[in-house]
């Protein structure tokens, strides 16, 4: 039998289920997390209220009804970049950054293992991040395990961009120690100068982000301590093989120079032999000139010469009759035919010839 519709009546009828949430924050405690103030303002000020207050506790009001209250830190952040805000702030196109990795709904009744494993190791991340800024970590040998763990990865959860977990812990460490003196300790640490170079520029981007709802949301701009400088990386040269090596050491030498800045013209003694740079690559660093003269001519010349070796070369093997080129001509053996024995047993005029 068909089934009636049901009308909903009372305060059923008026219940939302929208994704609304009500952040409650002491002045203090937003200022001095940076962290926190990005991603309240990044968060659609249409779903989050945020009342800043001179005094207090940290809370975040799930839903209209305010069914559900959280009050630690670290799941008040991860509820507005998950399920508390619907996943706004974990979907590619409704947000600048995905918070969570995007394995936030995935994680959800076993959909994704993987998912699931992600979310955990954000949590677990931020945990530490916490211990950094609590003085419980060796910042020295933190810095040198997380060298080596992101050997392999690009950062701390799987995910193409920074996560939630990796803001969190570039935040707990440039809060303990940042500039040049940050940059002292992860000299030798190529993974990790890496990992900080991206996260400080993400976090640059997420500013750019939030000042755009800071008229709506009242939110003050966060500050965030200088992190390491974004080293300059040349781009790869390529060669054909047959240039001259002076050609090539002018042409290193311009980069490095471009690189930083003019600063640097030397090379190595291989490229000059006296450890100067070669005459051209001054002027190639400075100006964008290419080789000198004497280097063309010296290019040409070791080209003529290996024209004329090469010419001498072939003038002296034996050519081909009815072949192609100079290479010997490949011995013919009876394997090399399809041959077949048959029998014609019938044959008949196509209908069409």
């Amino acid at each position: 039998h068909s089934q009636k519709p049901r009308t909903m009546t009372g305060s059923e009828a008026t219940t939302s289920r929208s994704a609304l949430v009500t952040l409650t924050v002491p002045s203090k405690e937003l200022a001095a997390d940076p962290l926190l103030s990005i991603v309240a303002s990044v968060a659609s000020p249409y779903q989050t209220t945020v009342k800043i207050v001179k005094k207090g506790d940290l809370s975040l009001i799930l839903g209209p009804d305010g069914a559900e209250t959280l009050t630690h830190r670290n799941a008040v952040l991860r509820a507005l970049c998950g399920m508390g805000l619907h996943n706004a702030l974990d979907t590619f196109g409704s947000t600048p950054l995905l918070f969570l990795g995007g394995h936030a709904a995935r994680s959800y009744a076993g959909a994704s293992p993987v998912s699931a494993l992600a979310v955990a190791g954000i949590s677990s991340w931020m945990s530490v991040a916490s211990s950094v800024r609590d003085g419980g970590a060796d910042l020295d040998a933190l810095l040198g395990q997380l060298d080596g763990y992101l050997g392999s990865r690009s950062f701390v959860v799987p995910c193409p961009e920074p996560t939630l977990a990796d803001l969190d812990l570039y935040l707990a460490i440039v809060a303990k120690v940042s500039g040049e003196a940050l940059e002292g300790k992860v000299k030798g640490c190529a993974h990790v100068y890496r990992w900080l170079e991206q996260c400080g520029a993400t976090l640059e981007m997420l500013q750019a982000a939030a000042a755009k709802n800071a008229k709506m949301n009242k939110i003050p701009a966060a500050t965030i301590p200088g992190g390491v400088s974004a080293k300059p990386r040349p781009l790869p040269l390529f060669f054909y093989g047959d240039e001259d090596e002076s050609m090539v050491a002018a042409a290193a030498s311009a980069v490095r120079s471009a690189t930083s800045g003019g600063a640097a013209k030397k090379t190595d003694k291989a490229a000059g032999g006296d450890g100067k740079a070669p005459s051209g690559a001054a002027a190639a660093g400075g100006g964008g000139g290419g080789p000198t003269d004497e280097q063309k001519k010296a290019a040409a010349d070791k080209k003529a010469k290996k024209a004329a070796q090469k010419a001498a070369k072939q003038k002296n093997q034996p050519k081909n009759k009815g072949g192609k080129g100079n290479a010997p001509a490949a011995e013919l053996t009876v394997s090399a035919l399809d041959i077949r024995v048959g029998k014609i047993v019938k044959a008949w005029e196509h209908e069409s010839s």
